[in-house]
């Protein structure tokens, strides 16, 4: 019986890819990194740490992260914003399940988005890259919101639009539902075995409310 649900945050949530594709130009402009229209599929499901060293290199990993914080702060409030009828969802998962994220961006932005999109009110524990040593796909993220609220992967559901969040569910033994409406094709998603695919939040609320 499912008593849990758990979200990514980014493309999952909220259509933040705008805000992200803006902000890794930036940064890649101000480093004289070479910037290509594919990098983004690499970029929005992995730690920004990470982000930096491979494409900045490790002595350059702190300016990386430091540069995108701060492009990153300045068009905040501009660009992000919840995908539509995901509040309505929220509401009526509420009253049923208890409900976590489990995210790869760091603490510092993650704090930003929920504090401006009022997630606090539906979303305890919330993981970010900062609580765990191995991110995803590692299932490290998932097991410890579980752990946090004291449920057995079989109790719980995570939901996510890329192959990692698909990867690191199913290592967790948790159920993966992969929604399309993010940054990747579905046909992609598909390859990673999820459990569920949805296309809208009411297939979305459909599926967790069948596998109760």
């Amino acid at each position: 019986m499912i008593t849990t649900v758990l979200f990514d945050l980014d493309g999952t949530l909220t259509n933040s890819l705008p805000l992200i594709r803006r902000t890794y130009k930036k940064v890649f402009a101000d480093m004289g990194l070479s910037w290509e229209e594919t990098n983004i599929s690499h970029l929005v499901s992995l730690p920004l740490r990470e982000i930096g060293r491979r494409f900045a290199g490790e002595h350059k990993e702190q300016e990386f992260f430091d540069r995108y914080q701060h492009f990153y702060r300045q068009e905040h409030d501009e660009y992000i914003h919840l995908f539509p009828g995901t509040e309505d969802m929220l509401h009526k998962l509420k009253a049923h399940y208890k409900l976590g994220i489990v995210t790869s961006k760091s603490r510092i932005g993650t704090e930003m988005t929920v504090e401006f999109l009022n997630l606090e009110q539906w979303f305890s524990p919330i993981i970010t890259a900062d609580d765990v040593k191995n991110h995803k796909p590692h299932p490290e993220p998932v097991i410890k919101a579980l752990d946090t609220l004291k449920v057995e992967p079989g109790q719980a559901v995570y939901i996510g639009d890329s192959p990692l969040d698909i990867q690191a569910g199913n290592s967790a033994g948790v159920s993966t539902i992969a929604v399309s409406w993010g940054m990747v094709e579905k046909a992609v998603l598909i390859k990673h075995v999820p459990n569920h695919v949805a296309s809208t939040r009411e297939k979305l609320l459909s599926i967790i409310t069948q596998l109760t």
